[in-house]
C-alpha cells in the first residue's frame, strides 16, 4: 500500500511530465517566428540546435560529467545560466531557477538563449549546434511554414 508521502512523490512527477512538451521541428520554427520575435532567417539554426541538444522535448535534463545539469528543449546549464536550486554554487547568468526550463512556456528558454547569443556573439556556447548546426540551410525546415 503506498503512503501519502509516494503518492505525493508520483504526483509530483506526472506534473513535471505533463507540463513537458514535445515539438515537431515546424512547429516550433512557427512558435519562434511568431510568438518569440525570431528572424524567419534564423529559424533553422534555433530549431537544429533544440533538436541536436533535446530532441525537442521541453522536459528534457542532462548530467554532465563534471557536475552540472543541462535542462530544458535549449539545455540550458545549471552552472552558468541557472540555478538548480540544490545548494551547489553558481553563475546563473540567465537569472532563473533550472526547473523553469522544463516546462512547455519556452518564452523564458528564448530569452536566456537570446542573451548567450549575443554575450557569445553565436552559437559557441552549444555543443549540439557546434557538432550538428553549423552549416544548416533554410531546407532544415522545408516542407515548414512559418
Amino acid at each position: 500500500m503506498m503512503g501519502p508521502t509516494t503518492i505525493l512523490s508520483l504526483l509530483a512527477v506526472a506534473m513535471v511530465a505533463v507540463d513537458g512538451r514535445f515539438y515537431s521541428k515546424c512547429d516550433l520554427a512557427s512558435e519562434l517566428v511568431s510568438q518569440h520575435g525570431i528572424n524567419r532567417d534564423d529559424a533553422p539554426d534555433w530549431v537544429c540546435m533544440a533538436f541536436a541538444e533535446s530532441s525537442l522535448n521541453t522536459a528534457a535534463t542532462n548530467t554532465n560529467s563534471g557536475g552540472s545539469s543541462d535542462y530544458g528543449i535549449f539545455q540550458i546549464n545549471s552552472y552558468w545560466n541557472c540555478d538548480p536550486q540544490d545548494g551547489r554554487k553558481t553563475k546563473n547568468g540567465c537569472g532563473h531557477p533550472c526547473s523553469d526550463y522544463q516546462n512547455s512556456n519556452i518564452g523564458d528558454d528564448v530569452t536566456c538563449v537570446k542573451q548567450l547569443l549575443r554575450e557569445h556573439r553565436g552559437w559557441g556556447f552549444s555543443y549540439g549546434h557546434g557538432a550538428q548546426c553549423s552549416s544548416v540551410t533554410s531546407s532544415y525546415l522545408s516542407g515548414c511554414t512559418y
